[in-house]
């Protein structure tokens, strides 16, 4: 490890230091592994309105390749998704999302060989060098997205398929994700282990008093996730509601009938909405004969609002304990959670306000909290490593050793990527259809009301997506 580590580390210097153009080496170096902008690029188009250029951006980095019909790049192939559907090109969208799920289930079943290789690199780099890992609400989301698309395609059997994936998905989320933590921990454990291990003339270096100390500086910081908590069975509310709609207003028998009741049932108890139970209360009808699928003529609004939380990076410098000589410090790169600027707040449509289905900002923070004890641990190993490595090049080379400790600088960044396209929280309201044929949709974001026809003899789902303030929110009426 410590020869494939140091080779690893030489190969990245000489790299830097075969600057060409008048480039400096430095530069060079700095250029070559400071970690590439396109999110900060891709985060200013949005902002700015400008969707095209976003989309293009994404497209490109996501390296889609026609021979094999692969991506390179999971994390922008979910960009390039999520910017189809905006548009409305619903197809590509989940020909896309087909192809993200074939890189999710790549990285589920990755082997140990490959992680062992990133691994290498990232402990002389950051996880920014790491394929991006999906999360567990990005799996959900991609088989909620495509229901959604099949849906408003008119593909009632395909988006049946992706609700049940969806669904199965949910039930087995706290399992999956409880196994997914322990198998890192351990993994990394045996990692650090050895990667120290093998260090010779590191002396004796002391991570747990390292850990110490950074814990007290995070203090400081005033990082509280004591309140973070997660869903029921770290489920999103919003794919089950949005299950048991499905089911309800398109059932094919009492077995559909009986699944969109467990759905909704579920969504009101976690949630306590008005329009989860009012819905609830519909397919509880159905259920005991009541009412039947051609009697219920309602509209739902459904809306995304927003931006949810990022990750963020930030800086501390942490004292590396090497017996053998002085304390060393070594900055280091951790992410934070960031929310975003709730341009909207709500919708509301004759007078009636939509409620939070699904708040995505807390999601987010509930699965970052169980992430963050390995995100630490694994961001103080390699600023352990890093650091003994540098010592080691220099007391060899006091030139390399100044090049080393240059990249241990520029190569310290936290991994702040992130699904950019996702909101803030997912809303919905229910009426009664009154057969005007038009809604009128205001909100406190929004210059203007929005006007949207629907069909005043169906049942009909108005679905609205608003980023930001800049962007004209996507409108797309599913009549059934």
């Amino acid at each position: 490890m410590k020869k494939v580590a140091l080779l690893s580390l030489a190969t990245i210097l000489i790299a830097g230091c075969s600057a060409t153009g008048g480039e400096s080496p430095m530069a060079s170096l700095t250029n070559t592994l400071t970690p590439d902008s396109s999110i900060s690029k891709f985060d200013v188009m949005l902002s700015g309105g400008n969707v095209a250029e976003a989309q293009q951006l994404s497209f490109d980095e996501a390296d889609y390749d026609e021979d094999d019909n692969s991506l390179d790049d999971q994390f922008w192939g979910m960009q390039t998704a999520s910017l189809y559907r905006f548009n409305k090109d619903f197809e590509e969208s989940n020909r896309y999302f087909d192809l993200i799920e074939d890189v999710m289930y790549q990285e589920d079943t990755e082997g140990t060989l490959t992680n062992v290789s990133e691994t290498i690199t990232s402990s002389l780099t950051n996880d920014t060098f790491l394929d991006y890992e999906q999360s567990v609400y990005d799996s959900i989301m991609v088989n909620t997205y495509k229901a959604l698309n099949f849906t408003a395609m008119g593909d009632l059997e395909n988006a049946r398929v992706e609700w049940n994936r969806s669904d199965d998905r949910q039930r087995r989320a706290a399992e999956f994700f409880a196994e997914r933590i322990n198998e890192k921990r351990e993994q990394q454990e045996k990692e650090a282990e050895e990667e120290l291990q093998e260090n010779e003339g590191a002396g004796d270096v002391k991570i747990d008093e390292s850990m110490s100390k950074a814990n007290e500086l995070l203090a400081d910081q005033n990082i509280d996730m004591s309140d973070w908590t997660a869903y029921d069975g770290y489920i999103n509310p919003f794919s089950t509601f949005m299950h048991g709609l499905f089911f309800m207003l398109n059932a094919q028998d009492a077995s559909d009938v009986n699944k969109a009741v467990d759905s909704l049932k579920r969504v009101s108890s976690i949630t306590g909405t008005q329009v989860a139970k009012d819905t609830l209360s519909l397919a509880q009808k159905m259920q005991s004969g009541q009412a039947s699928r051609n009697s219920v003529n309602n509209i739902w609004v459904v809306f995304e609002n927003g931006e949810m939380a990022r990750k963020e990076e930030f800086r501390i410098d942490l004292p590396v304990f090497i017996a053998s000589e002085n304390v060393n410090y070594a900055g280091i790169a951790l992410p934070k959670i960031e929310e975003r600027q709730d341009y909207f707040n709500h919708i509301s449509v004759n007078g009636k306000s939509s409620e939070v289905v699904a708040d995505m900002d807390k999601i987010i923070k509930a699965e970052f909290k169980e992430e963050w004890p390995l995100i630490l641990t694994r961001e103080i190993t390699r600023s352990v490593i890093k650091t003994v490595v540098q010592k080691q090049i220099n007391d060899k080379n006091m030139w390399l050793g100044i090049a080393a400790g240059v990249l241990q600088g520029v190569t310290t960044q936290a991994d702040t990527r992130t699904w950019r396209v996702l909101p803030k929280n997912f809303q919905a309201l229910m009426l009664e259809n009154d057969g005007s044929g038009q809604l009128v949709i205001n909100s406190p974001g929004l210059s203007q009301s929005l006007k949207v026809d629907v069909d005043p003899s169906k049942k009909n789902i108005v679905y609205i997506k608003a980023i930001n303030q800049s962007l004209t929110p996507s409108v797309d009426v599913i009549s059934i």
